[in-house]
C-alpha cells in the first residue's frame, strides 16, 4: 500500500492541471484571443463596423483582465463551430443556450446568466478555467447590486 501511495504521489506531482492539449490559452496569450461571432442581438451585433452586444462586451472585459488582445471573426454557426473544433478559434459567442445542439462538438462554459454560455474547444481546460473564473466573479459582482 505504501508503494502505491508513493507512486501515486509522484504521478500527481508530475501532473499540471488544468491542461490545454492544444495550448489554446497560451496561444491566446502569445497572439490574440480568436473569437467567432454569430449575429444574435442583443448578445452579438455584427452589423456595425465594430462588433457589439452583451457577450462581445463580456469577452472584451475578460480579455482586458487577462491581458489578452482580441480578434473577432463573423460567421455562421456551422462555419464557426467547425473552426472551433479544429482549434482555429478559442471562443464562439452568439447567445447560445446551455442546451445548445452544438454541445457534442464544443465545450460549454458555465452559464453567465443561468441560461447562456460561450462555446470553446473541447478539452481546453486552462482556457475554460480562466473564462469560468471571470464569469463567476462577474456573476458575483452583479448579484451584489
Amino acid at each position: 500500500m505504501k508503494k502505491f501511495l508513493f507512486v501515486l504521489c509522484i504521478f500527481l506531482s508530475a501532473c499540471t492541471f488544468p491542461k490545454d492539449p492544444e495550448n489554446s490559452y497560451e496561444e491566446a496569450k502569445q497572439s490574440a484571443l480568436q473569437v467567432g461571432l454569430v449575429e444574435n442581438p442583443p448578445y452579438v451585433i455584427t452589423l456595425e463596423e465594430q462588433p457589439s452586444g452583451s457577450e462581445v462586451e463580456m469577452i472584451r472585459e475578460f480579455a482586458t483582465k487577462a491581458g489578452l488582445q482580441v480578434k473577432f471573426f463573423k460567421g455562421s454557426e456551422s462555419e464557426l463551430i467547425s473552426k472551433l473544433h479544429k482549434f482555429k478559434l478559442h471562443i464562439v459567442a452568439g447567445g447560445f443556450d446551455k442546451n445548445t445542439v452544438w454541445s457534442k462538438k464544443a465545450g460549454l462554459t458555465t452559464t453567465y446568466d443561468k441560461q447562456h454560455v460561450f462555446l470553446i474547444p473541447k478539452g481546453e481546460n486552462q482556457l475554460l478555467k480562466n473564462i469560468e473564473e471571470y464569469i463567476l466573479s462577474k456573476r458575483n459582482r452583479d448579484e451584489q447590486y
